[in-house]
């Protein structure tokens, strides 16, 4: 190799040689070797795509846990709601059959005292028209009045049932019929928010579970049509206990100046019925009552609808 070209070749080794770090530098930082650079930045860099798409999933999640939460607790609610009405339904069953036992025995010419009963309201399903055992002996439609209530005095925050709500609920409010279960028993939010059942007192309707009685369906039908989806007052009575065996609370259902257990009573389709004792409308359910026997008003006409 002649002189002048051995200098050419050692210019251009040594030109390589200095551009060999330049050349790695490239190569290390070409796509084929960045293979983790997105996903780095899902958690390196908080604006990524990676990282917002991460966020939304997030918050996705979140609100389908939150929906799933809601549902079962509206699934809770309405369990206890349908055991509650199973064991009113039960119990009046009974109370019924007591009524029968009743009616038969003073058919045959039997008798009973207050001494027989445990409680008033086993003494009361004896009390039949006319009073044929003398139970009620000042005539204020209550038997054996001296015996004790089953039903304990409930603190307004509760009956002492697991299934009765635990929120206390004031003794006067203003709310919303949310559905209707037969003629004297209906559900109602509360300022808290919470579906209170109602149990209507002063009334007792035929059933139209576990088999309809005459007059059920007429009496429900007739409390759909006035309540259904209304806003109406629920009022407490002081004289009787806020709240029944099975959590539900006792009260007056009015939709304006209209006292919807009154109505009932009126057309025919109730009975009045002092189950814990005289109650503060007593006398004017009792007269209401009496007017639609004489006069067959309602289900009077096909049936006696009389409680038990």
């Amino acid at each position: 190799m002649k002189p002048g070209g051995r200098l050419r070749f050692g210019v251009i080794l040594a030109v390589m040689a200095g551009m060999a770090p330049f050349l790695a530098g490239c190569v290390e930082s070409s796509p084929e070797v960045q293979k983790e650079g997105p996903a780095a930045g899902r958690t390196g860099n908080p604006g990524s795509p990676g990282a917002r798409a991460d966020r939304i999933a997030e918050r996705r999640q979140a609100r389908l846990d939150a929906a799933k939460a809601r549902a079962k607790a509206r699934k809770l609610a309405q369990a206890a709601r349908v055991r509650a009405r199973v064991a009113a339904r039960r119990s009046r069953q009974a109370t019924r059959q007591a009524t029968i036992r009743a009616r038969e025995l003073a058919r045959h010419g039997g008798d009973v005292d207050c001494g027989a009963f445990a409680s008033q309201a086993q003494a009361q399903a004896y009390l039949l028209p006319g009073d044929p055992f003398g139970l009620d002996g000042d005539g204020d439609g209550v038997a054996c009045a001296s015996l004790p209530c089953p039903c304990s005095k409930a603190a307004d925050s509760g009956s002492g049932d697991d299934d009765a709500p635990t929120v206390a609920a004031p003794r006067r409010f203003t709310g919303k019929v949310i559905s209707v279960a037969d003629g004297d028993t209906l559900d109602v939010t509360s300022p808290a928010g919470v579906t209170e059942t109602i149990r209507m007192i002063g009334i007792d309707t035929p059933e139209v579970y576990g088999g309809k009685e005459c007059g059920g369906p007429a009496a429900s039908a007739a409390m759909k049509e006035l309540a259904s989806g209304r806003h109406v007052t629920v009022t407490a009575d002081p004289t009787q206990d806020r709240r029944d065996h099975y959590g539900r609370l006792l009260a007056y259902i009015n939709r304006g100046s209209q006292d919807l257990g009154l109505t009932l009573v009126r057309r025919g389709l109730a009975s009045a019925y002092p189950y814990d004792g005289p109650f503060q409308r007593y006398g004017r359910y009792l007269r209401a009552d009496r007017q639609a026997r004489k006069q067959d008003r309602g289900s009077w006409a096909r049936c006696d609808i009389s409680p038990g």
